[in-house]
């Protein structure tokens, strides 16, 4: 009773100065107070996983493993990382910098994307899945007609002009019965093409030259030509020809499985993308004419 007394007799400045000792004390303990910002904690945990993220380091090894010289270099390599991490983050570089701001936007983006790779392949599409796909993408997968072919070239770089064509008229009889790999002039690339479009054999003729070569007749099997290019001329023997067009179901059902899983896992990304921007409130300024959210 006297005890209480004496303090009830105590200025109620101290007593205040007092209890918020007290007070500081237990959150300072609980790790609330931000003065804990300024203490680096060294674990084994933490330090392992900064171990593997500095390259050439086993990253499954643990730092426990380490002898006691490296050790002491890991540890103040950590606690300088940390040390700057948390001054950067303290002065707004995160926020300022544009190159470190898209950095963490492409780390989010990278750990939801795991996240909906998990959520996407944990089940295989049905067939109804992958048909009900396959209709609905149809156009993804219509295939270009191609066309296999064999040619025979003349430079009309090297012989000129006219006297390429002549030369490549000479050889068409020969083509079919002699060794027409021994004839003409050195082609540049493949003398023989197979499964080829049209587009990818105009980006190495020119369109004229891959159109005439598309309109050849595939039937026969015989030496035509010649085609002109803007290399030189083209004695061709058509081999193969595909239509194009859409291919049968069976004939992708791999390729229909991959795009199937791959549009699960973009859905995915996607949604949990949208649920973290759900989060926030969206104030436009004024002078943008656009209404916030």
């Amino acid at each position: 009773m006297a005890f209480l007394k004496r303090i009830a007799r105590v200025d109620p400045l101290v007593l205040f100065l007092i209890a918020g000792l007290a007070l500081y004390l237990v959150l300072d303990a609980a790790g609330l107070v931000r003065g804990n910002d300024r203490v680096i904690v060294v674990d084994e945990a933490r330090l392992s996983a900064f171990m593997a993220s500095q390259g050439g380091r086993d990253p499954g090894g643990k730092a426990s493993l380490l002898d006691a010289a490296e050790r002491r270099e890991l540890i103040a390599a950590y606690v300088r990382d940390e040390a700057l991490y948390r001054e950067a983050l303290a002065l707004g570089l995160d926020r300022e910098d544009s190159a470190i701001r898209r950095r963490l936007v492409q780390s989010l983006r990278f750990s939801l994307q795991d996240e909906g790779n998990d959520e996407a392949t944990a089940g295989k599409p049905s067939d109804a899945e992958l048909r009900a796909f396959f209709e609905s993408h149809r156009d993804r997968f219509l295939e270009s007609p191609t066309v296999s072919f064999s040619h025979v070239f003349f430079d009309k770089r090297r012989r000129g002009t006219g006297a390429a064509q002549s030369a490549a008229r000479e050889a068409k009889p020969m083509a079919a019965t002699g060794d027409w790999l021994a004839m003409g002039d050195r082609y540049p690339y493949q003398r023989s093409q197979t499964g080829v479009t049209e587009a990818t054999l105009a980006a190495e003729l020119g369109e004229e030259a891959a159109q005439r070569i598309f309109a050849l007749d595939a039937e026969s099997g015989r030496w035509q030509g010649p085609v002109e290019s803007g290399l030189g001329f083209h004695l061709v023997r058509i081999e193969r020809k595909t239509a194009g067009g859409v291919p049968e179901f069976d004939d992708i059902r791999p390729a229909l499985a991959e795009q199937w899983a791959r549009e699960q896992r973009e859905q995915a990304l996607d949604g949990a993308i949208d649920r973290i921007v759900g989060e926030y409130r969206v104030s436009i300024a004024p002078g943008l004419g656009v209404p916030s959210k």
